[in-house]
C-alpha cells in the first residue's frame, strides 16, 4: 500500500459516517409513517373483530342477567315461602372451606337466590375469608346480610 492508499481509506469511512448521519437526520425530520384518523365507531368495530369488548356492554349483559335471575328466583322465592316459610336449614362450613365453595352451596341449599348478589355483598362487607367453620341455623328467605353475620359469627 502506499502512502495515498493510506489516507483514502479514513477518508472513504468520514464519507459513509456523514451519509449515515445524513440519513438518520432525514428520517427523523421527515419520517415515512402513514398516519390514519381512525372514528370511535372504527375503533370499536376493530376491537370487536380481536375479541375485545366494550366494559359497558358487560355490565348491561350481567345487569340483564341479573334481573331475569330476580324474576325467575322472585317467582321461586315466593313459591318456596308458600310451602316453607319457616322451614330452617342446618348448614355446615367445615374448616378451611373457601367462601366461593360456601356460597355454591348456599344456593343449592335454596338459601340464597342469586350467587353473584350475594357476592357482591359478602365483598362489600368484606368477608370473604371471614366465615366461621361450624353449624349454622339458617332460615330460607333471610336477606343476605343476615346470612353473613351469623356465618361470620357475629349473630
Amino acid at each position: 500500500m502506499n502512502i495515498s492508499d493510506k489516507k483514502l481509506v479514513p477518508i472513504l469511512l468520514f464519507l459513509a459516517g456523514v451519509m449515515f448521519i445524513s440519513a438518520g437526520i432525514i428520517m427523523v425530520a421527515k419520517p415515512n409513517v402513514k398516519y390514519i384518523d381512525y372514528t370511535d365507531e372504527e375503533i370499536k368495530r376493530r376491537a370487536r373483530e380481536l375479541g375485545m369488548v366494550d366494559i359497558k356492554e358487560i355490565i348491561e349483559k350481567n345487569q340483564s342477567k341479573n334481573e331475569e335471575n330476580k324474576e325467575v328466583s322472585n317467582k321461586t322465592e315466593e313459591q318456596e315461602k308458600v310451602k316453607e316459610e319457616k322451614d330452617t336449614v342446618l348448614f355446615e362450613i367445615k374448616k378451611g372451606e373457601t367462601s366461593e365453595s360456601v356460597v355454591e352451596r348456599l344456593f343449592k341449599e335454596g338459601l340464597i337466590a342469586d350467587k353473584d348478589e350475594f357476592t357482591k355483598v359478602v365483598f362489600l362487607k368484606k368477608a370473604e375469608r371471614r366465615f366461621k367453620y361450624g353449624v349454622f341455623e339458617l332460615k330460607k328467605g333471610m336477606d343476605y346480610e343476615t346470612i353473613i353475620d351469623i356465618l361470620m359469627g357475629q349473630a
